[in-house]
């Protein structure tokens, strides 16, 4: 091993031969372990369907809105589910829509239309509002 004269280079020199040593047995110690050769237990349909009424509440609140699927339980439309729709348009888009319109027409699912006397709108903060007419 060499010497070196510089106390920080000695210092680096040491700390380097330590991380190396730590970086091999944090490899070697994560390869140690059972696997391949296990026997692989398949689960039955009944067990898993079990398994998953388990986990499930009993009183089974709203599902979370699906893209087509835009209007709260009330019959509104729900400005939640549209602003994750925007927000993935945008995403998709990689722009801001001009306008509520450029939005509505290239949205690609029907959007529920507005209560009467208000309309939609997108704020500066990139979310949907209604506002009146």
């Amino acid at each position: 091993m060499k010497t070196y004269s510089n106390p920080r280079v000695r210092l680096f020199a040491a700390r380097a031969w330590l991380w190396l040593a730590l970086v091999s047995v944090a490899l070697v110690a994560g390869g140690c372990g059972k696997r391949g050769k296990s026997a692989a237990v398949t689960p039955s349909p009944e067990s898993l369907q079990q398994a998953q009424n388990d986990h499930m509440p009993e009183s089974a609140a709203t599902p979370a809105a699906a893209p087509g699927q835009v209007t709260a339980p009330d019959g509104g439309p729900d400005l939640s589910a549209l602003n994750r729709s925007l927000l993935r348009w945008v995403l998709q888009n990689r722009r801001r829509p001009a306008s509520f319109e450029d939005f509505a027409a290239t949205a690609g699912f029907a959007i529920p239309p507005a209560p009467a006397g208000k309309k939609y709108v997108i704020a500066k903060n990139m979310h949907i509002q209604l506002i009146s007419q």
